[in-house]
């Protein structure tokens, strides 16, 4: 929606029409893909007005690749061949800068397929990761460096099953392999490594039909021509959720004009692909916004109030405290002699830049107009704020967090609207001087008890000498304010909390 922003001097973000761009630059992707889908995929391209070419040798690609925008590498049909033919590519891909779809296509089912989709990530060229539960479970587990992760998969052959706690996976995977991951099943999710986004699937009618799957695939690496002109608006993630609600949209579309009959259905899907346009992807409101434990388990507050006004020391240690490992940063800039204005617009620029350099999840906090203006991941709102429905309202698809002092607060707080709560004060606090009185870790515990289902952070008084109780109460992490921004080293003391929280799971 459009409103009058403060802080943008009259100035309004542009129309997100995504599909209008794709089509308009009628981007060429290379396919490199299985010999079951091919012509599948082709005419799935070309019906959402990309240009499709398939290529199985490097001589061909040497003269295609200074053309594409994308290239998709599905490992459906494995051969050694092809292994060597798939690091050619990506070395070719490299050097004109060409994204890589990966589609690690039933690794999940044998030790050579997931040997072969562990080299080619390691190359450290993958732009995308695209798979099926099963399989990006398998890859996560596969390079998990704690070794501890859950080996076991579901699904038979190249079919995956559905994972518990796929979220969370996609992101790990995003963040351990420095790439977005697609995890599809009966809920999509997507992660870029800092936000993490459920998007509904289509119709189950397509699993059914050969080939949906590797489609998305080759889509995907599509609309990676288009997220240049929507990257000041849409982080990666977001934008590629867009992608997964395009496709499962078409998916429920063509379902609706064919019925559940696998043999019309894919003629429906490619009208469906083709028909459908920005006006009707906005309209369906399909993307989720998420935020999963491993997002708040250290989460770090600060603004110029906290480092006696000094704003080039606040800059020193969030960087430091990013370095050192924090999941989340709230921006709160309150207090007197704080910054307001373009003082404040420019800081909580500079911020961003730090976060996102960091994969750092990134909030501000009340200030709905300065999170907007900046494209902050979230906002963070009091009890006494705007209302969580006119925020969501504002901010779309970005993190909403809401403090909640008590089970009676939680009983008349919306809290479909938001995404996570902060819970406190724990302790007394003199960080905030209208804190509230302290209610201890156990406030966690009792409005968990009360339905309080989304993650949750303490907060008020934490210091590393009582952070346990509130991880033990439930709390998925510890919101800290001094204890990082007075610390003498705040590296290092995010990293004491960090093992703190690893040691409490």
């Amino acid at each position: 929606m459009t409103y009058e922003n403060p802080y943008m001097n009259g100035q309004i973000w542009p129309e997100l029409n995504i599909l209008e761009i794709l089509r308009q630059r009628n981007p060429l992707v290379i396919c490199i893909t299985n010999d079951v889908v091919r012509t599948f995929t082709a005419n799935g391209l070309l019906a959402i007005g990309a240009s499709p070419v398939m290529s199985e040798c490097s001589e061909d690609l040497k003269d295609l690749i200074v053309h594409a925008s994308a290239l998709l590498i599905n490992i459906g049909t494995l051969t050694p061949d092809k292994v060597s033919y798939y690091k050619d590519a990506i070395a070719l891909a490299k050097k004109h800068e060409v994204p890589i779809v990966l589609d690690p296509v039933g690794c999940h089912a044998g030790a050579y397929r997931l040997s072969v989709v562990l080299d080619l990530i390691k190359t450290g060229e993958i732009s995308l990761v695209r798979g099926n539960q099963s399989e990006i479970k398998a890859i996560y587990d596969a390079l998990s460096p704690n070794n501890q992760a859950d080996t076991s998969t579901t699904g038979k052959g190249v079919d995956g099953g559905q994972i518990e706690d796929s979220a969370v996976i996609a992101y790990r995977l995003a963040r351990l392999i420095n790439c977005p991951v697609v995890a599809t099943g009966e809920e999509d999710y997507v992660s870029d490594g800092t936000r993490v986004f459920a998007v509904p699937h289509g119709h189950p009618i397509m699993t059914a039909v050969t080939g949906t799957g590797c489609l998305l695939g080759a889509v995907l690496a599509a609309f990676f021509s288009a997220y240049y002109p929507c990257k000041n608006r849409l982080s990666m993630g977001e934008f590629l959720a867009y992608a997964l609600a395009y496709y499962g949209l078409a998916g429920e579309s063509a379902v609706h004009l064919s019925g559940v009959k696998p043999g019309s259905f894919g003629v429906a899907f490619m009208d469906a692909l083709y028909t459908i346009d920005d006006a009707v992807l906005k309209s369906e409101n399909r993307i989720r916004p998420l935020v999963v434990p491993d997002q708040l388990e250290v989460y770090f507050i600060s603004g110029t109030q906290d480092v006696e006004l000094n704003e080039n020391r606040l800059l020193s240690i969030v960087e430091d405290a990013c370095r050192g490992g924090v999941t989340c940063f709230q921006f709160r800039e309150k207090g007197a002699g704080t910054l307001v204005g373009q003082q404040k617009l420019e800081l909580a620029q500079q911020l961003k830049q730090i976060c996102a350099k960091y994969n750092v999840l990134y909030i501000i906090n009340d200030d709905v107009d300065l999170a907007m203006a900046v494209n902050a991941d979230g906002v963070h709102v009091g009890q006494e704020d705007m209302r969580l429905e006119e925020v969501r309202n504002l901010v779309g698809h970005k993190v909403v967090g809401i403090s909640i002092h008590s089970v009676e607060e939680l009983h008349k707080t919306d809290v479909i609207y938001a995404d996570c709560v902060g819970v406190g004060p724990m302790y007394a606090t003199s960080s905030k001087p209208d804190a509230q009185e302290p209610c201890g870790p156990e406030r966690v515990a009792e409005l968990q008890a009360e339905g309080l289902t989304l993650p949750c952070v303490g907060i008020g008084g934490i210091t590393l000498d009582n952070a346990k109780p509130i991880l033990e109460a439930g709390a998925c992490g510890v919101a800290i304010i001094s204890a990082i921004a007075h610390a003498d080293n705040p590296y290092e003391a995010v990293q004491q909390f960090k093992h703190l929280v690893d040691s409490t799971k």
